[in-house]
């Protein structure tokens, strides 16, 4: 079917315009010279970094058809993306998937917005627009030496543009089968002297998707949010940013979980989760001169959010200072000092409380990184981060990266790296009641899972090694391989029974209790390309490999069933993404994805195929319709996690019109 569209594209194409844009030098020729930050916290060329790197443009936001973050990282290689109904996501790279996958560190113009409690990223309160990201970098593999604790199996940077490069008004309206509504009205403007500043106000309204036994689900969701962002040139040597975004999100759960020790002790049933939060940030960048500059960076970062029965209430305080100076001819430092806050209130639920239900964390890191170029192909970079958290005291996570390259169009690069995953407040304080049956001598046994207050960190030790090049304006190639050996992963483990009089009545706590008793490897490998066939169409495949052996450790009383972890990642993952361009100011933008089956959730393999159709009579004014999942009509691309129920995803369509003015 593919195959046919796409010939069908050439054919038409062949008829376009001389004025048609030239895909072949904006895909190929910028991208290898695009300039990427996220690797060592400062400017390099993605064709001279020593890393799994893959940047999602603004022209592949723009022609993606996507309407939210997780279903634009589908595109990179290795990224395992599964939506488990209408509002949550289970992302993660290089394996280790769950709904809240905590070896993934996500940022938006540096601030983290990883969740310090139960770890991972709540996916439905990132709601940048996406008409206002400049570029996605995603590194595959640890960026801990730079970014700190969490940046385990990946790092994902969302970088928005400056308020300079959005001036005058932008609106978006549009609707489909699954989406009621969805727009976006922003207006940028500029001030006396050299400051610019745009704000913004975005709607949506997704309908809810289809449960297990085929009927309406109940995870609808809405939200509204609001943000600005400012830029301001206060000397030819000083630049200042500030930014800030408030937002409300409304969705709908079917849950199944313990409610209470008289019958029907567990139940599946709809429920409500409301989240109220904002952010605010500003960083200052001073330039020395052209060898020397510092960045200055604050943020806090405030939540309540109401989910399963439970209340949370967290904030966040967090201080970045960076210095970047070039030694002589043949080393650039980078290094860096932080401070963070993390203040928690945890009302209890039906089914999980912490003990205590407050808390305050800090984390103290510095950083140091230095590039050496040892001829003028040859460089290394050593470096590492140093923390000291509240769990488990002083951290250290460094790294040796080498690159070889005679030229701007090809690279072979190799890196070894240390990671860690920092303890959240769940695995050392919470509880979680699970289920009740009948006891010894009529009494009730309820089974809990408990937090260990002495939780270690889990590590990983990572082998590297890439290979990209562009043989010609044409075609490019990205390989990577790696090899990843962790220690001390999360399992739980049988602890003593005892009796517990509150809540009432008398029954036997059956306990298990989180603990580090696991090991394992992964390795495997992801390969992406471009290959412009004419000027009017490029074609980009992607492909990734993954093999994991997880093992609980010797005479542990680790539960085996975290063994089966591994089948929560697909072992084979393909994507070919196309961009044509027709006559009369049309876009074609075919995108097939192939995802191998979960074992260990019981979901089967599926392959994915989304279809764009775009009009742009003139550069302010844009149409396209998006047709998503269309080779089936519902599937399943994650299982159940705790206590959420998953839903199958339907097949979908959505029209959008765009006005620039």
């Amino acid at each position: 079917m593919l195959g046919a569209i796409l010939a069908l594209s050439a054919r038409s194409a062949g008829l376009a315009q001389n004025s048609t844009p030239d895909l072949t030098t904006v895909s190929l020729q910028d991208l290898m010279n695009i300039k990427v930050t996220s690797v060592s916290k400062k400017e390099e060329k993605l064709s001279k970094t020593a890393a799994a790197v893959y940047v999602i443009t603004q022209e592949d936001i723009r022609r993606s058809g996507a309407l939210n973050i997780p279903d634009l990282l589908r595109m990179v290689p290795g990224m395992d993306v599964a939506q488990v109904d209408a509002n949550s996501w289970a992302i993660s790279s290089r394996g280790f998937n769950d709904l809240y996958a905590n070896k993934l560190l996500v940022m938006i113009d540096g601030r983290s917005v990883y969740d310090p409690a139960f770890g991972g990223v709540s996916w439905d309160l990132q709601n940048v627009p996406l008409e206002d990201i400049e570029r996605i970098e995603v590194i595959r593999g640890p960026g801990a030496t730079v970014w700190g604790a969490n940046a385990v199996n990946g790092v994902i940077n969302i970088m928005t543009k400056s308020a300079k490069a959005t001036q005058r008004a932008l609106v978006t309206s549009g609707a489909g089968s699954e989406t009621t509504v969805r727009g976006l009205a922003q207006y940028g403007g500029k001030v006396r002297g050299n400051g610019y500043y745009r704000f913004f106000g975005q709607y949506f309204n997704d309908r809810s998707m289809v449960n297990s036994a085929g009927n309406r689900a109940a995870d609808e969701w809405h939200s509204p949010n609001v943000g600005f962002r400012s830029d301001w040139d206060l000397t030819p040597r000083d630049s200042l940013t500030v930014e800030g975004d408030a937002y409300q999100s409304h969705e709908g759960q079917t849950v199944n979980s313990f409610l209470s020790l008289t019958p029907p002790f567990v139940a599946t049933f709809n429920q409500l989760t409301r989240a109220t939060g904002g952010s605010v940030l500003g960083r200052w960048n001073h330039k020395f001169s052209d060898r020397s500059d510092t960045s200055v960076q604050a943020y806090y970062d405030g939540i309540s959010r109401d989910a399963f029965g439970l209340h949370e209430d967290r904030n966040t305080l967090d201080f970045q200072f960076q210095h970047h100076l070039a030694l002589g001819a043949r080393q650039d430092i980078v290094w860096g000092l932080g401070y963070r806050l993390d203040s928690f209130y945890i009302r209890p639920s039906y089914a999980v409380s912490m003990n205590p239900p407050s808390r305050t964390d800090q984390l103290f890191s510095s950083f140091i990184q230095d590039e050496i170029r040892l001829s003028d192909s040859f460089w290394v970079s050593l470096g590492s981060k140093f923390e000291h958290n509240n769990y488990t005291g002083f951290e250290y996570e460094p790294s040796v990266r080498m690159l070889w390259s005679r030229n701007d169009r090809e690279a072979l690069w190799g890196a070894v790296s240390r990671a860690i995953r920092q303890p959240t407040l769940e695995d050392v304080d919470v509880r979680v009641n699970s289920r009740v049956f009948p006891g010894p001598g009529g009494l009730l046994a309820l089974a809990s899972t408990f937090g260990d207050p002495h939780f270690k960190s889990e590590d990983l030790l990572a082998y590297e090694l890439g290979y990209r090049i562009q043989p010609s304006l044409r075609f490019s190639v990205d390989l990577s391989s790696f090899c990843n050996d962790y220690h001390h992963l999360r399992t739980v483990g049988l602890a003593d029974p005892f009796l517990e009089s509150s809540p009432p009545p008398l029954h036997l706590v059956v306990p298990t209790i989180f603990s580090n008793a696991m090991h394992g490897d992964t390795y495997g490998a992801e390969i992406s390309s471009t290959f412009s066939a004419f000027n009017w169409w490029s074609v980009s495949p992607g492909y990734s490999w993954l093999k994991m052996n997880l093992h609980a450790e010797p005479g542990s009383l680790a539960s085996a069933g975290y063994q089966l972890a591994a089948g929560d990642s697909p072992q084979n993952q393909f994507q070919l993404r196309s961009y044509g361009n027709l006559p009369h100011h049309l876009e074609f933008d075919p995108a097939v994805y192939y995802v191998d089956r979960l074992p260990n959730q019981g979901v089967a393999s599926h392959t994915r195929l989304d279809l764009r159709l775009g009009w742009r009579p003139r550069e302010a004014v844009e149409f396209s319709v998006v047709g998503q999942n269309l080779l089936q009509p519902l599937h399943f691309e994650f299982g159940s996690h705790g206590l959420t129920q998953p839903a199958q995803i339907r097949r979908s369509v959505y029209g959008e019109i765009t006005w620039r003015f």
